[in-house]
């Protein structure tokens, strides 16, 4: 594995977990939660709506991430926890007087958005989430939502995925950068 990656260790993760308190930092859990088991992109994670996760009677098994620049969409398989993940984030929705229409964010902002006046979460908040709960955890090294993606792909690789199955999931167009990323040949 490349050594300029950050990753969590499995006692990095649960003291990130715990650093999280109170209603209002479960949803932050939850957002951690699910990262950590899908491997999205920021961007992709912000992007998604009610209806890529919820069928509107139950938590899908799989979300569709629709490609960009060219790029085709991808199936991304929802553990377990991540589900739980998805109900959880659905229900403080849901508690904040919000709609769960299939067209509504997934995950909400406790403030407006200013360009486009939704209450979609932006990168920023996201990013700004996770230091501050990076903070609060007092783990020692930078971690990003980078971070939890390397550490979905590091995790994968170690419970017997194949480089070829984790390129497909990251959304990498070549092998070669999921290769220079996590150092295993095919």
């Amino acid at each position: 594995m490349n050594r300029g990656i950050n990753t969590l260790s499995q006692e990095q993760k649960k003291i990130l977990m715990e650093s999280t308190w109170g209603i209002a930092q479960e949803r932050d859990r939850q957002m951690l939660t699910f990262l950590l088991h899908t491997g999205l992109k920021i961007n992709e994670f912000v992007s998604l709506n009610v209806r890529d996760v919820f069928t509107g009677r139950r938590v899908r098994k799989s979300a569709v991430i629709a490609g960009g620049k060219g790029k085709p969409s991808r199936k991304i398989p929802l553990t377990r926890e991540a589900r739980e993940a998805v109900a959880i984030i659905l229900d403080f929705n849901r508690d904040q007087g919000l709609s769960l229409t299939p067209s509504a964010p997934l995950v909400i902002s406790r403030q407006k958005n200013r360009k486009d006046g939704s209450y979609r979460i932006t990168p920023r908040q996201v990013q700004r989430i996770v230091k501050t709960l990076r903070e609060d955890a007092s783990l020692g090294f930078k971690t990003t939502p980078q971070t939890l993606r390397h550490t979905f792909a590091r995790e994968m690789l170690g419970h017997g995925g194949d480089l070829e199955a984790l390129q497909k999931l990251l959304g990498h167009r070549s092998i070669k950068t999921t290769r220079v990323l996590y150092g295993k040949s095919i």
